[in-house]
């Protein structure tokens, strides 16, 4: 009954409909490279090309780009 307790006070410090704590957001930073190395290790052109359309105005797209260009040699 104690953990029933915890769990109704922990879900009433979450934002309405978000059932119980929410977890901390990541950082954004990490999350972006994380998906960069993702897709690089598919080694496809379209994968590279799918991480420069989400995020065209960040470094590592540049850095796309370029190995993109790889790929026409």
């Amino acid at each position: 009954m104690a953990t029933a307790s915890i769990l109704l006070a922990a879900a009433g410090e979450a934002p309405p409909g978000t059932g119980g704590i929410m977890a901390r957001p990541s950082d954004p930073e990490k999350a972006v490279q994380a998906e960069y190395e993702n897709l690089k290790s598919k080694g496809t052109r379209e994968a590279l090309e799918l991480f420069i359309a989400r995020h065209p105005d960040h470094p590592l797209a540049e850095r796309a780009r370029e190995e993109i260009k790889g790929f026409g040699k």
